[in-house]
């Protein structure tokens, strides 16, 4: 009887690349959560500078 080795390779390789698609996606949403956060920073920043702008000129 001879064993192919087809059907476990064919697994291993299948299981490999789920394993680096999970991956992939968890990269993703951790850029996803720095761009959202990045904003939201951004957007703080803007309103300090446009409210610190406005008090300078105010007087």
């Amino acid at each position: 009887m001879k064993l192919s080795l087809k059907p476990i390779t064919s697994r291993l390789y299948k299981a490999w690349l789920r394993s680096r698609l999970d991956n992939y996606s968890r990269s993703l949403h951790a850029i996803e959560v720095q761009r959202a956060n990045d904003f939201h920073a951004e957007r703080m920043l803007h309103r300090a500078v446009s409210s610190t702008k406005a008090k300078l000129q105010s007087r």
